[in-house]
């Protein structure tokens, strides 16, 4: 699992990267995605454990 959260992470960091590049704002949508994504999976596992 924690694997997959640091292969999430980076394509996250990445993709942010090549959009916006060095602009100010890019650290806070990292943040952002980030934080939705391992709800995301949180979620999802919380789910499949039932």
């Amino acid at each position: 699992m924690l694997i997959l959260i640091w292969f999430l992470v980076c394509i996250i960091f990445y993709l942010v990267q090549q959009i916006l590049g060095n602009s100010g704002h890019a650290l806070e949508v990292f943040a952002l995605l980030t934080a939705l994504a391992l709800f995301a999976i949180d979620k999802l596992s919380k789910k499949m454990k039932k």
